[in-house]
């Protein structure tokens, strides 16, 4: 559930706010506003924590082939250090192109040296050598020329005077200040001193810890100043604003009294930008790692869907990866890190019990559909038959009330119709909840809910027919009946949409603005088709998975074999490899999806908010008092709380 907020502001003298900012650090309870007030000191702690972030990157390019010791420095020490030798080893590098660049220019004029040039300068001759293109050419004087390269469209003179003379018109070469072979000279030595910087940079690697431990203690400063920056001040007294949960203002206000602080206790506003905090049941906290991935947070106002969310993921996954044996991986692998958590006497993480209910869950499916590695042959004489589901295989038959035979469903359709079962649920689901919400609220539109529910029921045998082709008025012999039925949910269901879906006080006023808004309500009937058929999804990309697995197992039933044994065992583990980290993807794309679009969109979730995190230090010292150590985390869920 989405915690309750309460919005307090603090006021003490001036001369105690940065004492009173330290212990309410200590106290960690309070989410401090931010107004984007700066400071130098901000903004100093923001460009050194940029140095030592770019350092952290630097050595990551440099790890070496050995661990070596760590140097012994302190964070920003090793920052400056990596910094330094990276500067120089970019600025080594930039005159390596420099120069590169010069000695391509002048390999064509041989290697000469340029002071041969000033020495004849000296004795007075002056020479200036000239490119002429094209009809050039035969603009050349003959005094005082040296032709050295003559071609049909360009040559190549010197012109050798007594005193210093410039032609016009001709391209002329200036020679450089140092010859080609020092310039090559010293690309070797440049080379070398960039080699003996990557060495440097090398040993330097092991300091990488020393520079993320600085890094996150410069976080926490940074934290600190942007904090004090906040601070407002008005001649002695100094005020601070934020959000605290409301089952912690009692905490709150006793810290207040005991530092001599005056506390404002109040409701947020409509337009105040409320921190999200999700307190979720131990076995709830499993979904935590995928919002944790996503980066979503819901706003403030908005509904906390984590159960739902968790429930139908599970369904989705396991529908999507659809093999028992890669379930039995996620299943192992879950409870590998659950084990060797345990045994290290340390807290299971959240991602291990997720991965041992995702395994479960699709061991569960893949073995209702019989499929191991993309194989019912695996299975064929054991146990693991029995619990198959024949009709999920090879279909079911579907009679009329009058015992006839109307249709024949395929396994795959039956699956088909499982899908959409599952969204006509979940899909009806938000609209219920969008129903009681609006009823809890006393508004009208709850009555618009339920016409959305009927739009959906309407919908649902339309997609039967069109997808499926699968007509429920001829499965059930009511000649017609249902499809009449449908048409009058979709469009008694879109009349209550209009009617009152835009309601807000004034009941004309609201059939007004329904009314004004008919080619968008319209629109969402088609959307909701599209929300429904959506859901054809789980067994498309089910059967994509399934389908690869078994193409596999076709390419290497010949080589499982004789000497090509190793050789068909290792195109085997590479293919169901590969189609092991599709259907993963699949489930990043599709699974989740589901839930974040289709049936967030319902409820009107637009995933706004930001997380609670309150101004605390890194370890929080309330030890003694377990009530006041169920404070928030910056993951935004309980200390205390989990398996």
């Amino acid at each position: 559930m989405i915690v309750p907020m309460k919005k307090v502001t603090m006021v003490v003298q001036a001369k105690d706010k940065d004492s009173t900012l330290d212990s309410l650090r200590e106290l960690g309870l309070v989410h401090l506003e931010k107004f984007q007030c700066s400071s130098p000191e901000v903004e100093a702690v923001s460009t050194e924590l940029n140095r030592a972030a770019a350092a952290y990157l630097i050595l990551a390019e440099f790890k070496p082939k050995k661990e070596a010791p760590a140097a012994s420095l302190d964070g920003r020490q090793a920052t400056e250090t990596v910094v330094k030798l990276n500067e120089e080893l970019h600025h080594f590098k930039d005159r390596v192109v420099s120069l590169y660049k010069q000695i391509a220019e002048l390999e064509k004029w041989g290697d000469f040296d340029p002071g041969d040039f000033q020495f004849l300068a000296q004795k007075g001759w002056y020479v200036r050598i000239y490119t002429a293109y094209g009809d050039q050419v035969e603009e050349i004087p003959e005094e005082d020329v040296v032709m050295m390269q003559r071609g049909k469209n360009c040559a190549i003179f010197a012109h050798i005077t007594r005193s210093p003379v410039r032609l016009e018109g001709f391209e002329e070469f200036v020679p450089p200040a140092k010859s080609l072979r020092v310039l090559k000279t010293e690309v070797i030595e440049l080379l070398k001193r960039i080699d003996g910087l990557k060495d440097k940079l090398v040993e330097c690697y092991a300091l990488r810890p020393v520079i993320k431990q600085y890094m996150a203690e410069l976080e926490h400063e940074l934290e600190y100043q942007v904090a004090k920056a906040n601070m407002l001040e008005e001649g002695n007294l100094t005020a601070i604003s934020g959000y605290v949960p409301a089952d912690q203002v009692k905490s709150l206000k006793d810290w207040a009294g005991r530092n001599s602080v005056a506390l404002a206790v109040a409701d947020p506003g409509e337009d105040d930008a409320v921190p999200t905090l999700v307190r979720n049941p131990r076995w709830l906290k499993m979904i935590e790692p995928v919002f944790d991935f996503l980066g979503t947070v819901p706003g403030y106002r908005e509904l906390d869907i984590s159960f739902f969310f968790f429930v139908f993921f599970i369904i989705f996954f396991a529908m999507i990866i659809g093999d028992a044996a890669y379930g039995v991986i996620f299943l192992g692998g879950g409870l590998l890190a659950v084990t060797l958590s345990i045994a290290r006497r340390r807290k299971p993480p959240l991602l291990g019990w997720l991965f041992t209910t995702l395994g479960l869950a699709t061991v569960a499916w893949g073995t209702l559909n019989g499929q191991w590695f993309g194989s019912f042959d695996l299975i064929r004489g054991t146990f693991l038959e029995k619990l198959v589901v024949v009709q999920l295989i090879e279909g079911v038959d579907v009679y009329t009330p009058a015992g006839e035979l109307y249709q024949r469903l395929s396994g795959q359709d039956v699956i088909k119709l499982l899908c959409f079962c599952i969204a006509l649920v979940h899909l009806t689901i938000a609209q219920v909840w969008n129903f009681l919400r609006d009823l809890a609220n006393r508004s009208l539109k709850a009555v618009a809910q339920l016409g959305w529910i009927a739009v959906n029921f309407g919908l649902f045998y339309l997609v039967l027919s069109m997808v499926m082709y699968f007509d429920l008025d001829g499965a059930f012999a009511t000649g017609g009946l249902i499809g009449r039925i449908s048409i009058v949910l979709i469009l008694s269901g879109l009349g209550l949409a209009l009617l009152f879906g835009s309601q807000e006080g004034n009941f004309i006023k609201g059939v007004l603005g329904g009314l004004k808004d008919l080619l968008p309500t319209a629109l969402g009937t088609v959307n909701a088709f599209g929300d429904l058929i959506s859901y054809i999804r789980l067994f498309a990309v089910g059967l994509a998975g399934a389908e690869i697995a078994k193409s596999f197992n076709q390419m290497v039933g010949g080589l499982l074999e004789g000497n090509t044994f190793v050789l068909g065992a290792l195109v085997l583990l590479l293919g169901h490899t590969l189609n092991f980290i599709l259907c993963c993807l699949g489930v990043l794309v599709h699974g989740i999806r589901l839930n974040m679009l289709e049936f967030s969109g319902r409820l009107g979730i637009e995933w706004s908010g930001h997380r609670f995190t309150p101004f605390q230090n890194p370890v929080s010292s309330y030890e003694a008092n377990p009530e006041e150590k169920r404070l928030s985390s910056p993951a935004g869920t309980a200390i205390n709380s989990g398996f």
